[in-house]
């Protein structure tokens, strides 16, 4: 099993401290990401463990630390990628819909969450040259 972590100050409000991603992976395996970018970070460790990992690890879960990120104050939106007719597309959460849980579920069931900065709605396109 593998798990991923987000390292930061925890705790402090007033200024998060993001430092890294880390994946952990079978027995001794660790990758770090480390640019300073949040949503970069979490882009390539999802890269990695897709071309990588998926091969050799069966089940991927987060630690505490990445809900905890987001409940200190991340100001980030979720993304989730989708393959619609072979087209990778990023599909996004309405929250305007008060029953989104249930109205947009198969939008993060079936959805690989990545991160996008917060208000902003790239495409797969988009996202991708961020990152090059």
């Amino acid at each position: 099993m593998a798990i991923i972590r987000i390292n930061y100050d925890e705790g402090n409000k007033e200024n998060l401290g993001y430092e890294s991603v880390k994946i952990s992976y079978g027995k001794i395996g660790e990758r770090i990401f480390n640019s300073g970018n949040f949503v970069k970070d979490w882009y390539d460790m999802r890269k990695f463990m897709l071309t990588e990992l998926s091969k050799t690890e069966p089940h991927f879960t987060q630690s505490s630390s990445v809900d905890h990120f987001f409940m200190d104050g991340a100001s980030y939106d979720s993304a989730y990628l989708h393959i619609i007719d072979k087209i990778p597309t990023l599909k996004y959460i309405d929250k305007s819909d008060p029953n989104y849980l249930d109205t947009q579920h198969d939008i993060y069931e079936e959805g690989i969450e990545f991160f996008v900065e917060e208000n902003t709605k790239p495409t797969w396109v988009e996202f991708k040259e961020l990152f090059k």
